[in-house]
């Protein structure tokens, strides 16, 4: 019975519009974000630049973020992201003073003259250093340079200054601007980066190849990108699953089934779930066949499972939740609810997690992320709580399928019926 229900419902889904929609946003996805990857080489000893590196040094941390703050300062414009979107703060005189005591403090340079100073200072050092590696002469202009340059001020913390003093400080700019500034605990520390040397380059790279089997580190940044876009579609599916009997008017013939409500709900749920795995697998085979041709030619012993790992432990548990999601509710309030409360956890998770994009620091969002196929030490550290997260979400998503059963059964009883139109006319 099961098996015939579960074939049944997925030659439904696959003559469904919302199915086919979804399957063009995952290969938009997917295209737009990954395309063409570029297998990661071995670095070569002497290269101009090996990429930059976040550091746990607390002097590199208190010179990145104050110099950050001096320069968004001295321009009276100041970036957060107090929800993940920019949003460019500017004070008013009494809040500006405020930013500058804490400069001052946390510097030692008194006043906004000789924070100019500095600033012209070196900025004119940076112009000449530039301007000698693209082969200009000194006092040439340099185009597109000052963007770039901006962005890398540092200045020393004054003598004496505590790191306990210079967090206190950092904390009570965030206040000042809102909140989601660079001077948040988490932003501070990641925007503290550091040049790669030619050894930690190698480091990792010898983990991609070794530890990771090469595939383990694609398998992850695919994860990363589809993992996005799959903690929101699924739940128009399932919504518009649960609703088509009603709008045909079926559910009356389905009550009277003997059929028994779990293999229906059961089957309606995997044969979702199976339907939205089976664009995912494919797509995955793109950059696998990618990965496992360059571990062939340069004779890499790569894990030709790696994706389909990655796609059941770490995708499926964000596409299962929101399913649940959309067949709870739906069932719940015979409404479209759900796509309501998907899409707002949807979002907030998507920019309550820029600060962990690297890996290593996955918390408890719905979409974890690893936006790089390195970093196999953080994903290491953070493996445990990654592992939580995944279980977590596997769970939640079973216990509201269950109680999408109890409520469906209930239905099918006659002694549960909830509607906004039934509420609407009881209160009248």
């Amino acid at each position: 019975m099961f098996g015939q229900l579960f074939i049944k419902e997925c030659r439904q889904t696959a003559r469904s519009l919302i199915y086919w929609l979804i399957v063009l946003v995952l290969i938009f996805d997917f295209v737009t974000q990954l395309g063409e990857m570029d297998i990661a080489r071995e670095p070569k000893k002497g290269q101009e630049n090996y990429g930059m590196k976040m550091s746990d040094d607390k002097d590199v941390i208190m010179e990145t973020a104050l110099g950050g703050l001096t320069e968004e300062y001295l321009r009276e414009s100041y970036t957060t992201y107090p929800i993940g979107f920019y949003k460019s703060v500017t004070l008013d005189k009494k809040e500006d003073a405020k930013i500058g005591k804490i400069i001052n403090e946390a510097t030692g340079i008194k006043g906004r003259d000789n924070l100019e100073k500095l600033w012209e200072e070196w900025y004119t050092a940076q112009e000449e250093k530039m301007q000698l590696q693209s082969g200009q002469e000194p006092g040439e202009a340099a185009e597109g340079m000052e963007p770039a340059m901006m962005q890398n001020l540092v200045v020393k913390p004054a003598e004496g200054l505590t790191y306990e003093r210079f967090e206190e400080l950092m904390d009570q700019a965030d206040d000042i601007l809102g909140g989601g500034s660079n001077y948040a605990e988490d932003y501070r520390k990641k925007n503290a980066r550091v040049p790669k040397t030619y050894e930690d380059a190698m480091t990792e790279y010898h983990e991609l190849i070794e530890k990771d089997r090469l595939t383990g580190g694609y398998a992850r940044l695919f994860s990363d990108y589809m993992v996005i876009f799959l903690g929101l579609v699924p739940v128009f599916l399932a919504v518009t699953r649960s609703l088509r009997d009603k709008r045909a008017s079926m559910n009356e013939l389905i009550y009277v089934r003997r059929c028994p409500s779990a293999v229906i709900i059961a089957s309606r749920y995997l044969s979702m779930l199976v339907m939205i795995l089976i664009p995912v697998f494919a797509l995955s085979m793109v950059p696998l066949t990618q990965c496992m041709k360059h571990a062939l030619t340069e004779g890499i012993s790569a894990d030709p499972f790696a994706f389909a790992k990655y796609i059941l432990g770490w995708q499926m548990p964000t596409i299962m939740i929101a399913l649940s999601v959309g067949i709870f509710l739906t069932e719940l309030t015979d409404t479209a609810l759900a796509v309501l409360v998907q899409g707002a956890w949807w979002f907030v998770s998507l920019f309550g997690g820029t600060a962990t994009l690297t890996g290593g620091m996955y918390g408890w969002n719905l979409m974890p992320r690893h936006n790089t196929e390195l970093n196999w030490e953080g994903y290491q550290e953070g493996f445990a709580r990654l592992a939580s997260n995944r279980i977590l979400y596997t769970s939640l998503a079973v216990i509201l399928a269950a109680l999408t059963v109890i409520i469906y059964g209930q239905k099918r009883k006659g002694r549960y019926q909830l509607s906004w139109k039934n509420i609407g006319r009881s209160k009248k």
